[in-house]
């Protein structure tokens, strides 16, 4: 079995509106753009947290999973009580520019 220590968390990283969405090839567009929490990411959903809280401590993104656990079936940041994690964000092109100041 295969452990490592310290967890590394990868984080999603996207330019507005344009994160993945998983639907099934049955489903049609409005009836995935009607499910809830659809337009909701790990990126989008720290803008809120920090937006909202004042006990964020002002870290930014990758150190926010250091403090913070998301929750994938709710969507949501939850403070941290243990484990030891890394948060990496994936690779994103210099040829990109400046779209993510």
């Amino acid at each position: 079995m295969h452990k490592e220590s310290p967890v590394v968390q990868c984080l999603s990283i996207h330019l507005p509106n344009e994160h993945y969405v998983n639907f099934h090839a049955h489903q049609t567009v409005n009836e995935v753009l009607a499910r809830q929490n659809v337009e909701k990411t790990q990126l989008t959903v720290w803008f809120d947290y920090n937006s909202a809280h004042d006990n964020s401590l002002g870290l930014i993104y990758w150190q926010f999973s250091q403090h913070y656990i998301w929750n994938a079936k709710t969507k949501s940041w939850y403070p941290r009580r243990w484990a030891k994690v890394i948060g990496r964000m994936y690779f994103v092109l210099p040829l990109k520019g400046e779209h993510f100041l």
